[in-house]
């Protein structure tokens, strides 16, 4: 039974360090070269198992089963390697608690080894649901959103696995001695009221950032629907001046058209009805907090010399907040006209927003043109500027949200950011 627990020990560190690492493996040369990886490691693990035994695998399980774990996890995923250690030492504390708990039972009953092994197998399933619904989603956002301080994170579940390692070397017989089993029951303790400040930094860190982005957004809202409001003023007052001079201008296209010259008279034609477009307030969506999003945002664009092309089909109502339309919109639309002021000639400075509903979901893409390169960690773009390539960040939490899909692109010199919710 002992062989079965730590397989399926291992069977469950590998599925939770897949879930907290959102990996996905897309290409097909990557798959092979980790099969190929796998199949060189589980060979020469079974070799050592074979030639001395079950006790000195366990001494070396570090050398032959996390490191190696490390490495792949390093290599297929997204995040950086600091950030996948402390995935890892936390899976082993996990991983190794659980036995502590079958320990502690047991205790009462003899010291069983079988019921240290029944209360692992009872423990896996659990774990993994209560991880994947409540600890995911405010470990991913940190894991995106948290670049400094994993150092930290990172001393308490590898202190906790060294003491334990150092105790039992992974070998029950050695921790059911009474001195042994207090100490590791002692460690176990310390360590979960240290992942327990830890989780609850994450959930607060991100109430914070939350709220801060909100606010943020609010004054976005408030500016946008200002600007909205005097295009509005504007305009009607154009209406009145426009309803006002209507008698002169059709008494002077009345008098070129006495005079045969309808050359002239479609001329100025032309030039009213400029006049009177230029003036309307153009609106691009159904949607009351989008379109004041766009109107704010679109007229500097076209202050900018930007071109921009809209295709939007957004409904008035729709199952995404309008706070969350609002991080969507506002940071992808103020990043392209960043990136596109830049661009020295006019002509090259182009700005697309396409959006489309089918089946309750959205597809969102923004596409502008830009000069240079766009540095990307962790398949997102950063920026060096201090406060700046947080908006991307906010995109990518709102897709989270809504379990939805994106991407940031770059290439040939345009920018593209693609939304699913």
């Amino acid at each position: 039974m002992d062989y079965i627990r730590s397989l399926l020990s291992f069977i469950f560190a590998i599925g939770v360090m897949y879930i907290l690492l959102d990996c996905e493996i897309k290409h097909k040369k990557i798959r092979y070269l980790l099969g190929l990886y796998v199949t060189i490691v589980l060979i020469c693990d079974v070799l050592v198992l074979q030639n001395y035994g079950y006790t000195y695998f366990m001494k070396l399980y570090p050398l032959l089963v996390h490191l190696p774990v490390l490495l792949a996890f390093v290599f297929v995923s997204n995040f950086e390697p600091i950030k996948v250690f402390f995935v890892l030492c936390t899976l082993v504390a996990l991983s190794t608690s659980f036995s502590l708990v079958g320990l502690i039972i047991s205790y009462f009953f003899g010291s069983s080894r079988e019921i240290v092994n029944i209360v692992c197998y009872i423990l896996y399933l659990p774990t993994v649901f209560i991880i994947y619904k409540y600890i995911r989603p405010p470990f991913l956002y940190m894991m995106r959103n948290t670049d400094k301080g994993w150092l930290g994170f990172c001393v308490i579940p590898l202190s906790y696995s060294v003491l334990i390692y150092s105790i039992a070397m992974y070998n029950l017989d050695r921790v059911i001695i009474g001195p042994n089993l207090k100490n590791a029951v002692l460690l176990f303790i310390l360590a979960s009221s240290a992942y327990f400040m830890i989780f609850r930094f994450f959930v607060q860190t991100r109430e914070h950032l939350t709220l801060q982005n909100e606010q943020d957004l609010l004054r976005t809202q408030v500016t946008a629907a200002q600007v909205h409001f005097e295009a509005l003023q504007e305009s009607q007052e154009n209406t009145i001046i426009y309803r006002h001079d209507m008698r002169h201008h059709l008494n002077l296209i009345n008098s070129y058209l006495m005079d045969n010259n309808q050359d002239a008279a479609q001329k100025y034609i032309a030039d009213v009805e400029n006049s009177i477009q230029e003036a309307v307030v153009e609106k691009y969506c159904r949607n009351y907090t989008v379109n004041l999003i766009l109107s704010s945002y679109l007229a500097k664009a076209k202050n900018e010399a930007i071109a921009v092309e809209t295709q939007i089909d957004l409904p008035e109502n729709t199952a995404v907040s309008d706070m969350d339309l609002c991080v969507i919109f506002a940071n992808a639309v103020e990043n392209a006209i960043n990136a596109c002021k830049l661009i020295p000639i006019a002509k090259g400075r182009i700005l697309r927003i396409i959006c489309k509903t089918k089946n309750d979901k959205f597809l969102i893409q923004i596409t502008n043109s830009f000069e240079g390169t766009v540095m990307f960690v962790d398949d997102m773009p950063i920026s060096t500027k201090e406060n700046h390539g947080l908006g991307t960040k906010s995109i990518a939490a709102v897709a989270q949200k809504y379990n939805g899909l994106y991407s940031f692109i770059a290439e040939d010199g345009i920018f593209k950011a693609s939304i699913i919710l």
